[in-house]
C-alpha cells in the first residue's frame, strides 16, 4: 500500500484494510467545524453515533467510533462499515478499490455530524437537548463558519449572474448547468458531492451523471430521452426519474436539487410523535406538513413506489420546491436556473432563521 506520507497509523490502517479486502484508504481530519462536531459526538456512550440524515443511511448506516487507536477495534468497527471517527476529530474512509469513493463516504460523514449535532439541539418530547458551557461554547465557535467557505471561485452575491434563458444550443444548456453547480457549491447549498442539475430541450433531458461533482462538472453531463426510460439511464444521477417527471408534468425546464444543511435539519424535525409511520418517515408518510409554505415529501431515491419521483413533482407543480425529509431541497425555474438557484438559498436561509429561534443558544 503506497501512502501520501508517513504517519504513525499507517501500518495499523494497512494491516486492517489487508484483511478486510479494502484497497483505498482517506484518513484525514476535515476542516472546521466538521472536526470540532465529530470530537463532541464521539463521547456517545456506547461509541457509535447515529445520524438521520440521508446520506446516513445510503452510505455510512451509522459511525463508529474507533476509541483505543488499536487494530483489533478497527478491524472489528470496520467490518461491517466503510468508514470509522476517532475521539481527535479524525475521519477513516475505506473504499474496496478507488480513492473517488472513498471522498464521497468522507464527504458525507461531515454533512453527516452537522445535521445530526443541530438535530439533537432541538427540543422535543423524551429528549432534553445539552445546554451545557460545553455545547454552547461549541455552537458559538461554529456560527461563524456558517456563511459560505472562501473559494476559488467569487462569492455568489459577487459572482456574474447566472445565463438567463431559454437555451436552445447544446453548449448553452452545458454551460448554464455547469455555472450553477459551481455557484451552488460556492453558496454551501451542497457538498461537491452530492445534488444533480438537469435541463430540458425538447424530448431531451441534459443531467449531471451519477458521482459527478457540481463544481467540476466537465464531462459530468449526460444526456437521455424523454420520457424515457433509455440505455442511457444507467449514468444518469441517481435522483433521475423526478427531474424527468418534473420537465414532462410542470412548467418547468430547469431542476437543481441541493443539500442545504438547515433545510435538512427542520425537515427531520416532526412533531407527530406518537404517529405509528415513527422510523420509517423517510420512506413515506401520510400526513401533510409544510416548512415557510412548502411542501416536506417523503421517499426514497430513484423510482419505484415510494421512490422521489412520485412525490416530489406535485409538490413542485405547486410551488416551484419541494422539501424531502432528511434528504435535501429540489427547485425549479421555467426557462433557466436564476429563480431555483434564488429559492434554494432562500429556503435555506429562512430555515436557518428558524432553526435558531427555536433553540436555547
Amino acid at each position: 500500500m503506497i501512502w501520501n506520507r508517513a504517519d504513525s497509523r499507517t501500518a495499523t490502517l494497512a494491516k486492517t484494510a489487508r484483511r478486510l479486502g479494502r484497497g483505498a484508504i482517506l484518513a484525514a481530519a476535515p476542516p472546521e467545524p466538521y472536526r470540532s462536531v465529530i470530537r463532541y459526538l464521539a463521547a456517545a456512550p456506547d461509541g457509535i453515533i447515529r445520524p438521520q440524515d440521508f446520506e446516513t443511511r445510503v452510505f455510512l448506516t451509522d459511525l463508529p467510533v474507533w476509541k483505543t487507536g488499536g487494530e483489533e477495534e478497527l478491524t472489528e468497527r470496520l467490518e461491517k462499515r466503510r468508514v470509522v471517527v476517532t475521539p481527535d476529530g479524525t475521519i477513516v474512509a475505506t473504499a474496496k478499490r478507488d480513492l473517488d469513493t472513498a471522498i464521497v463516504i468522507y464527504s458525507a460523514v461531515c454533512f453527516a455530524v452537522f445535521v445530526k449535532f443541530f438535530f439533537d439541539l432541538l427540543p422535543r418530547p423524551g429528549h432534553r437537548p445539552a445546554t451545557d458551557e460545553t455545547t454552547g461554547a461549541l455552537v458559538a465557535k461554529i456560527r461563524p463558519h456558517l456563511d459560505p467557505p472562501s473559494r476559488s471561485v467569487p462569492p455568489p452575491e459577487t459572482a456574474a449572474p447566472l445565463p438567463t434563458g431559454p437555451f436552445e444550443t447544446e453548449a448553452a444548456i452545458r454551460t448554464a448547468i455547469a455555472a450553477t453547480g459551481r455557484r451552488t457549491v460556492a453558496a454551501g447549498l451542497v457538498n461537491a458531492s452530492f445534488g444533480n442539475i438537469s435541463y430540458r430541450r425538447g424530448d431531451e433531458l441534459f443531467i449531471t451523471g451519477r458521482g459527478s461533482a457540481l463544481d467540476d462538472l466537465e464531462g459530468g453531463i449526460i444526456t437521455v430521452p424523454l420520457p424515457g426510460p433509455s440505455p442511457q439511464d444507467a449514468g444518469a444521477s441517481t435522483e433521475l426519474p423526478a427531474h424527468r417527471r418534473i420537465v414532462l408534468e410542470t412548467p418547468y425546464r430547469a431542476v437543481l436539487h441541493g443539500h442545504p444543511p438547515f433545510c435538512v435539519i427542520l425537515s427531520l424535525d416532526c412533531r407527530e410523535y406518537d404517529c405509528p409511520q415513527r422510523g420509517g418517515c423517510h420512506r413515506f408518510c401520510p400526513r401533510e406538513r409544510r416548512i415557510a409554505g412548502f411542501a416536506v415529501v417523503t421517499g426514497e431515491a430513484g423510482g419505484g413506489p415510494y421512490g422521489l419521483g412520485r412525490t416530489v413533482p406535485p409538490a413542485v407543480r405547486e410551488t416551484g420546491a419541494a422539501i424531502v425529509y432528511g434528504h435535501g431541497v429540489f427547485t425549479a425555474g421555467r426557462d433557466d436556473f436564476r429563480d431555483a438557484f434564488r429559492l434554494l438559498k432562500e429556503l435555506e436561509t429562512t430555515c436557518r432563521r428558524l432553526f435558531f429561534r427555536m433553540i436555547e443558544f
